[in-house]
């Protein structure tokens, strides 16, 4: 003869056993959030590992940021051509963005003629100043193209239309003279 108790029993076990289960795994899923919401504290405090804080402005005027770093700013006259190229064609534009292999040099000229600051730097720049150039990038996405140059006379460069900041160091005073000639001159391209 079956027990009628016996039944009810298990069942009301089972219950048991799935709500002790159920309230594990709501705390593991609590304890996941709280250690994923951690991480991305971590990670906007700190940034992912090899970012580049840019170094503090110390100049507030181009032409002191120029002297101080050492650097020449050159305007082309029509017809005459720069290097790094800051006039070309209209055409495609390459888009703002950081690139680790330069798109056609029409379509970085196309971008400066669209008013987008293009920032040059020559193939070999340690891995340091590719943040730095990075991080110059991130700071204005919409406005800056940052590429290698293959035939770069300069350690590190920046082209408007028709105008180059050309610095034969990259150091921190470049990074300053960049900011001041990229905040002169982006949107400045004829085919704006």
């Amino acid at each position: 003869m079956p027990i009628v108790g016996a039944g009810s029993a298990d069942k009301g076990s089972g219950r048991g056993g799935t709500r002790a289960a159920a309230i594990a795994r709501y705390a593991l899923l609590w304890i996941a959030v709280g250690a994923a919401l951690a991480l991305l504290a971590l990670a906007l405090v700190d940034g992912p590992p090899g970012d580049a804080t840019l170094p503090p402005v110390q100049q507030t005027q181009l032409a002191h940021a120029v002297r101080a770093a050492g650097c020449r700013l050159q305007r082309a006259e029509p017809g005459q051509r720069l290097v790094p190229p800051a006039d070309g064609p209209s055409g495609t534009a390459a888009r703002p963005a950081f690139y680790d292999r330069a798109p056609p040099v029409g379509q970085l000229t196309a971008a400066v003629r669209r008013g987008v600051i293009v920032i040059y730097h020559r193939p070999a720049a340690t891995r340091d100043r590719l943040a730095h150039l990075r991080a110059l990038q991130e700071a204005v996405p919409g406005g800056t193209v940052v590429a290698p140059y293959v035939q770069m006379p300069h350690a590190v460069a920046a082209a408007a239309y028709r105008r180059v900041l050309a610095c034969p160091r990259f150091t921190d005073a470049a990074i300053d003279a960049i900011r001041l000639f990229r905040g002169r001159h982006i949107g400045t391209g004829p085919d704006r």
